[in-house]
């Protein structure tokens, strides 16, 4: 076939259209569009003509749209209720036949073609939600006809938001996320609440920069209303209750340090005051009593009991107490689903109008085992994904988005009756302004099921939130992701953030800058992504990511100005003044960082107070704190230096630079239980416990039992680079001994070189083998290590049999590849696994 020079013309002129295309500026996606090239007014100043409204609404609808408002002519807009009057519901027909399509109770239909320009819905809450999407195009500049039917897939879309662990918001900053999270058609808010409210029965418990009292959440429940959303009430009522329990006046009501005890008769009374002023303040007919995680379930002062029982029964019979404190209320009980899918029966046990949250945060090819127990039962069930900080830098983006997107489409295929997504802040030094991407995710998906297009709604997303097109913060985002697989900041763990830059005096410190150049280039190319940004809208968002990738920036650029200052001093030329001039460069070195820290810390400072209240605001800058107090120290020693002209050098280690620059990786997460006080010289002759109900690897949060007592295990972070310095953590007497576990996954069957360095005696087990023991005399000592096929568990035994220091360090060969989420490690992998705790 021949195409004539004029048709080829007028085709690629129309691809070149086509690949133009602006994307349609709303979201959620609509389900219907019917769109064409014909030009339509779209303006802010349209003036709404009401049919079969009523004054309320009126009034309320007339608010919200002329929030923005601007002067000018004004064009009328129709907006009416459907089912009300045949003349007006034949105009809407005429170009769509809306019958044809669910609109329910939160649907519409907006038109704006062949000169009609109309809203329609069913109810007034239809009605809010056409306003949403036409203020977004409107806002936009869209100049084309369009015609939408609309309506959710999800009757309930909410967020929850972790105030509990770091963060308590502000009332402003609630109110702003009320705003900008009902324009996105989310009508449900809720909260992760530990300990942050202040009931008027127990007002001694809520920190006292840190909460929210009665009258507030009252306040922000009218205001939530008022955007066609509710707020859901959450109360942690059984685990996680560290908190409360912690204070004196409530440590007797705990079952554990972290467990409140259900068969104690002041707990019960106090958690039915707490959750029935809860019930009253917080606007949804939903309450949610957590109970997730009860880790310690089985260990505390009801053992007895409950081995008499069972664990289920016992879990049980405490959410029956909940739910009929909260049906008092007139509440319908929510409740996370972990610990019931652990224990199915107690799906047989509760009554069948519980709501059950079931969650799961990674990226999974399905989430069956989170659903189907619940859909065989017949149970009401809401989809719980997740956008995490937990104990992140920045939140990993790639795995929400792929987490919410699967997770809601196959909630939806299965019958859901919605979406929570959760933003969890463990961890506790984050900005929720760095959330947002994951919450237009979540929102675009609660409303519209169907799989998600990344890139046309990435356009959508910078559209409607930034009012940009250039796609400028999406790249620097995802450009930011791109750390999530690098050794050194592999699932953007904080970790990096904790690590001491310079070790104390007398102690030594391991620094591995392997992936450092890498990831500064990666920084580098984000920020000069990001450099000529230039919002309409939230710009606020955009600083918070500028903020995190210099916060990376000046992590890289420490670690590699610290190699240069230690290797610049093992090398200090003896003549005074090369020595002078050398001491200089290093004394400019720790001058810029120190100013870069400073700028950081205030600009994080005045970020977080924009967001939140005090509480906990010392806590997250103490990293900034203790980098700046040693970059400070370190500054006047070599400034001392200069200044005393000495032909003796004081030792590296005297100025706090005994710091070992290696590329060798040595693990530094383990789970640590103990001190076990015996006899010097011996460790106990069990494995895991001397009890056969612990005598398993453990998990986080497991015990260990030793002469009758029990020990916790818990998570250890060295922040020496890989030294884990026993002394600083336990402060144990001579003759303890404490157990270091780790888990190594690897693909294949294979026996790999390791090495401990351990300066007391140690005995090495691998799956349950003593393969080593050492007196602890050598600084290394190499070990075969045989590995099977798939997780191994690595567990070494550490004695302190003399007064002298006790750490250890522990690595395996140079050339194997290593990459770890906390205390699991994988060797060599192919595909990295990126875990959600």
């Amino acid at each position: 076939m021949i195409i004539s020079r004029n048709s080829l013309l007028c085709i690629l002129l129309l691809l070149a259209a086509v690949c133009h295309a602006r994307e349609l500026p709303v979201l959620p996606k609509p389900q219907y569009i019917q769109s064409s090239q014909g030009n339509a007014l779209f303006s802010p100043n349209f003036r709404f003509v009401f049919k079969n409204v009523s004054t309320d609404t009126t009034q309320w609808l007339n608010r919200h749209w002329q929030s923005g408002k601007k002067t000018g002519t004004q064009a009328a807009f129709t907006v009416g209720l459907l089912g009300k009057d045949a003349a007006f519901d034949a105009q809407v027909t005429a170009v769509i036949d809306y019958a044809r399509h669910p609109l329910g109770d939160e649907g519409y239909v907006l038109i704006n073609k062949d000169g009609r320009r109309m809203l329609a819905a069913y109810t007034g809450k239809g009605l809010f939600y056409g306003i949403q999407s036409l203020r977004q195009l409107t806002r936009s500049g869209w100049d084309k006809e369009i015609v939408i039917a609309d309506w959710p897939d999800f009757a309930h879309r909410a967020v929850y938001d972790d105030i509990s662990r770091g963060p308590v918001s502000t009332v402003d900053y609630v109110k702003e996320q009320i705003r900008r999270m009902a324009e996105l058609k989310i009508n449900n808010l809720s909260f992760y609440i530990e300990h942050v409210v202040q009931p008027l029965s127990h007002p001694d418990f809520a920190p006292a920069q840190g909460k929210f009292t009665i009258a507030q959440i009252k306040e922000l429940s009218a205001y939530a209303r008022d955007y066609n959303m509710q707020l859901v009430g959450s109360f942690q009522s059984f685990g996680h209750f560290e908190k409360i329990l912690a204070l004196p006046q409530y440590r007797s009501m705990g079952e554990t340090s972290t467990l409140i005890s259900p068969l104690d008769p002041r707990a019960k009374q106090f958690l039915e005051n707490v959750i029935g002023e809860l019930c009253d303040a917080f606007s949804s007919p939903y309450f949610n009593v957590n109970c997730d995680e009860t880790f310690d379930l089985t260990k505390g002062r009801s053992k007895p009991y409950i081995d008499s029982v069972g664990a289920a029964r016992f879990y049980a019979d405490h959410l029956k107490f909940l739910y009929d404190v909260v049906k008092k209320k007139g509440k319908q009980l929510m409740m996370w689903g972990d610990i019931a899918l652990e224990h199915e029966e107690v799906l047989d046990m509760l009554p069948k109008d519980v709501i059950y949250l079931t969650w799961e945060y990674g990226e999974k090819s399905s989430y069956a085992n989170w659903i189907d127990p619940f859909v065989r039962r017949g149970l009401q069930y809401v989809v719980c994904p997740g956008v995490l900080n937990s104990y992140r830098m920045f939140p990993d983006m790639v795995m929400a988005r792929a987490n919410i997107d699967g997770f809601a489409s196959e909630g939806k295929a299965k019958g859901a009756m919605g979406v929570l997504t959760t933003v969890w802040d463990d961890g506790g030094t984050y900005l929720f302004s760095g959330d947002w991407y994951g919450i237009y995710v979540a929102a675009e998906k609660s409303w519209n099921a169907a799989p998600l297009e990344k890139s046309t709604f990435n356009k959508r997303f910078e559209d409607i939130a930034y009012g940009m097109s250039d796609g400028r913060y999406v790249k620097a985002l995802f450009q930011l992701m791109e750390l999530r697989s690098l050794p050194l900041t592999y699932n953007l763990n904080d970790q990096l953030w904790q690590q001491k830059i310079l070790p104390q005096p007398g102690k030594q410190l391991i620094l591995n800058n392997d992936s450092a150049p890498e990831a500064l280039a990666i920084l580098d190319s984000a920020k000069h992504t990001l450099k000529d940004a230039k919002p309409r809208l939230n710009e606020t968002d955009i600083r918070t990511l500028l903020y995190s990738i210099d916060q990376y920036r000046i992590m890289m650029q420490t670690r590699l100005g610290i190699a240069r200052i230690v290797q610049s001093y093992q090398a200090l030329p003896a003549s005074g003044v090369q020595r002078a001039a050398e001491l200089k460069k290093s004394i400019a070195v720790t001058s810029d960082l120190l100013t870069e820290y400073r700028r950081l810390r205030a600009g994080f400072r005045k970020a977080w107070l924009q967001e939140n209240q005090p509480h906990w605001l010392d806590t997250a800058c103490l990293p900034y704190d203790r980098k700046i107090a040693a970059l400070e120290t370190l500054q006047q020693s070599l400034q001392a230096l200069v200044k005393n002209n000495s032909s003796v050098l004081p030792t590296a280690s005297s100025l706090t630079l005994d710091i070992r620059v290696t590329n060798q990786f040595f693990f530094k997460n383990w789970m640590l239980t103990g001190f076990f006080a015996g006899v010097p010289g011996t460790l106990p002759e069990f494995l895991y416990a001397e009890n056969e109900e612990y005598n398993k690897p453990p998990s986080p949060g497991d015990f260990t039992t030793f002469k009758g007592k029990n020990y916790r295990w818990q998570k250890y972070s060295s922040t020496e680079g890989g030294i884990t310095d026993l002394d600083a953590w336990f402060n144990a007497p001579k003759g303890a001994a404490v157990y270091a576990y780790c888990s190594i996954t690897t693909t294949n069957a294979e026996t790999v070189n390791a090495y401990l360095g351990a300066a007391q005696p140690a005995e090495v087990f691998c799956n349950g083998v003593k393969i080593l023991r050492t007196e602890g005399k050598a600084d290394e000592q190499m070990i075969r290590l045989p590995l099977t096929a798939g997780v191994n568990h690595l567990l070494i035994k550490l004695n302190k049999a003399e007064d002298r220091p006790w750490m250890f360090t522990f690595r395996l060969d140079d050339q194997i590849k290593v990459t770890n989420h906390k205390h699991k490690y994988q060797l060599n992998a192919k595909i990295k696994t990126y875990e959600a705790d």
